[in-house]
C-alpha cells in the first residue's frame, strides 16, 4: 500500500507500508523544477526482490551491525541470525522491519502526516520480546520532513532505529553525488576493521579524509583503499552537541539542499559504495556512489564499546528518536 504526503509548496512524497519506507520524495530545484531525491524502485515487488540496499526503508530492531550474530549488552546475551557474512546487519534476513507490512494507524490532515505500527512478536529474528514500533512521517509547509520513531517492549529487547533514504540531490540520481557538497557537525568517527565492526577508539578527523567539518566536495578527497569495491565512506560519526544541524547537504548544480536536525549521538554516513548498476524509479540510474545515507541513530552495544549508553530497552520506558530533514533552494 502507497500513501502520499504534499504541501502547499508542492513537496511531495510517496510512502509504502512495505518496510514504512520513504519510495519518492520530489523537491523543487532553483529553477521549480521538481525532481525525485531519493533512490528507490516502481514496485513493492521490486523491493521484496531486491533487499539489499534498503532503500528508504525502516530499519531495525537494530540497524547497523551485530559481530558474529551474537547481541551482548544491557545484561543480554543472545544469538541472532547472519546475514553479512557471520554478521547480523540491520534486523537481520527475513522478519526485519524492513521486510514486513506496516499498519496505517493514523492519517493526520490526509495530506501532510501519516502513522505507520509494527508489532514484532517476541522471537522474531532472534530478539526477545514482542516490540511494538510506530513512525510517523510529517511534511510541513515549510519543507521539513519530521520521522519519528516511538517503541515500547514487554521485555528487555535491544531497539535502534533508521531511516535507510539515500539521497541524490540532482534530483532522479542524474549524476553522482560526488559533486554534492557536504557538512558534519562532527570531530570524530567510530574506528573500523575490515568487517565494519568497531575496535574501540573515536578516529579525530582533523587531517583525514572523513573530516567534513567545513562544507566541502564529496569528491575532492574520498578515502581511498579498504575492502570497497567503490572508493568512499561508510563510517560512524560521533555528532557534537549542538543548535546547529547536524550535517548539511547541497547540490551546487540544482540548488536543493538538505539539512538534518536530530536527537540522536550519531550519524551513519554511507555513499552508497555497494549499490548495484540498475535502473531505478522513474528510469533513475542507481549505481556506486549515486546516494548518500545520512542515517541519525545510536551505536549498537558492542563488548569493545563499553563507554557507549546501552540501546537495550526496558519496559515502560518507551524508546523515542525525532530526525528532521529541512529541504531548501540556494
Amino acid at each position: 500500500m502507497l500513501v502520499s504526503l504534499a504541501n502547499a509548496r508542492g513537496t511531495s512524497m510517496v510512502i509504502s507500508t512495505f518496510g514504512a519506507r520513504i519510495v519518492e520524495l520530489m523537491a523543487r530545484d532553483r529553477n521549480g523544477e521538481l525532481g525525485n531525491i531519493v533512490l528507490g524502485h516502481d514496485t513493492e515487488q521490486a523491493y521484496r526482490d531486491a533487499p539489499g540496499p534498503y532503500f528508504g526503508a525502516t530499519v531495525g530492531r537494530v540497524a547497523g551491525r551485530v559481530a558474529a550474530g551474537r547481541f551482548t549488552g544491557g545484561g543480554l546475551d543472545f544469538i541472532l541470525a547472519p546475514n553479512e557474512g557471520s554478521t547480523h546487519l540491520h534486523g537481520g534476513p527475513l522478519r526485519a522491519l524492513d521486510r514486513v507490512d506496516w499498519d496505517v494507524v493514523a492519517e493526520m490532515g490526509t495530506t501532510d502526516a501519516v502513522v505507520l505500527r509494527y508489532v514484532s512478536p517476541a522471537g522474531e529474528e532472534g530478539y526477545p520480546g514482542t516490540l511494538t514500533t510506530t513512525v510517523t512521517f510529517r511534511l510541513t509547509d515549510s519543507d521539513e520532513l519530521h520521522l519519528e520513531f516511538l517503541a515500547v517492549t514487554d521485555a528487555s529487547t535491544p531497539v535502534n532505529l533508521v531511516n535507510h533514504s539515500y539521497f541524490n540531490l540532482s534530483g532522479d540520481a542524474r549524476r553522482s553525488i560526488v559533486d554534492h557538497v557536504l557538512m558534519i557537525d562532527s570531530t570524530g568517527i567510530l574506528e573500523l576493521d575490515d568487517s565494519l565492526l568497531p575496535l574501540g577508539a573515536v578516529i579525530d578527523l582533523a587531517g583525514t579524509p572523513y573530516d567534513f567539518r567545513t562544507a566541502r566536495r564529496i569528491g575532492d578527497n574520498l578515502p581511498q583503499g579498504g575492502s570497497e569495491p567503490w572508493p568512499g565512506i561508510d563510517s560512524t560519526y560521533v555528532l557534537n552537541a549542538s543548535p546547529r544541524p547536524a550535517a548539511m547537504l547541497w547540490d551546487p548544480v540544482s540548488g536543493r539542499a538538505l539539512e538534518i536536525t536530530t536527537t540522536e549521538p550519531t550519524l551513519q554516513v554511507y555513499t552508497g559504495n555497494r549499490i548495484d548498476e540498475a535502473v531505478g524509479r522513474s528510469g533513475a540510474r542507481h549505481g556506486p556512489g549515486k546516494g548518500i545515507c545520512l542515517e541519525a541513530h545510536r551505536v549498537p552495544d558492542s563488548p569493545v564499546l563499553p563507554g557507549w549508553p546501552s540501546i537495550v530497552l526496558e519496559p515502560g520506558a518507551p524508546y523515542a528518536q525525532h530526525t528532521v530533514w529541512r529541504l531548501s533552494v540556494r
